[in-house]
C-alpha cells in the first residue's frame, strides 16, 4: 500500500521552499486568531516550549489535545513565545483523509504542511499510522488531536 503523496512530506522536497511558504502562512494565520481573534490562556507554556526547542537530539514527543473545530489544531500554535516559522520545529500532526485528503491540491498543501492522512476510525493498523511511528523513531514531534464531543 502506497503512502500518500509521501514525497511531498519530505523536508528536502523542491528544497523545503513548499514547506516553509505553508509553515509560514499557518503561523501567521494562528499568531493573527490566537492574539489578535481570541483571548488566549496557555497553561504551562513554558514547558511546551522548552520540550518543542531543548530536547535531547533524537528524542520523540507527542501531544495529545482535544478540539472542537478543524481549525482548533493550527490556531493553538499561535500563543505568545512559541516558534510558528521554524519548519524544522513545527510538529507532524494526523490529520482526517476525508477532510484534508480529498483532493490533489488539498493533500499536497496538508502533506508539505506536515500531515498525516489518517482514516478516522480505520485503528491503528493502518499505513500511514506506520509513517507517525517512524517519525517518532527519528525524534520528531507529533501531535494528535482528538475530537470530544459534549453529550446532550
Amino acid at each position: 500500500m502506497s503512502r500518500t503523496m509521501e514525497w511531498a512530506a519530505r523536508p528536502e522536497h523542491l528544497g523545503g521552499i513548499p514547506r516553509k511558504l505553508v509553515i509560514a502562512m499557518v503561523g501567521t494565520f494562528a499568531k493573527t486568531v490566537s492574539s489578535f481573534l481570541n483571548t488566549t490562556s496557555v497553561h504551562n507554556a513554558d514547558t511546551l516550549l522548552r520540550l518543542v526547542r531543548s530536547r535531547p537530539r533524537r528524542v520523540p514527543l507527542i501531544t495529545i489535545s482535544n478540539h472542537m473545530s478543524t481549525l482548533d489544531d493550527p490556531a493553538m500554535w499561535g500563543f505568545k513565545g512559541f516558534p510558528i516559522f521554524d519548519t524544522k520545529l513545527a510538529r507532524w500532526v494526523l490529520a482526517a483523509e476525508d477532510i484534508c485528503f480529498r483532493n490533489a491540491l488539498y493533500s499536497y498543501i496538508f502533506r508539505v504542511g506536515k500531515c498525516i492522512p489518517i482514516t478516522r476510525g480505520g485503528g491503528i493498523y493502518q499505513e500511514h499510522m506506520n509513517e507517525a511511528l517512524e517519525r517518532l523513531n527519528d525524534g520528531e514531534w507529533v501531535s494528535i488531536c482528538i475530537l470530544f464531543q459534549k453529550e446532550r
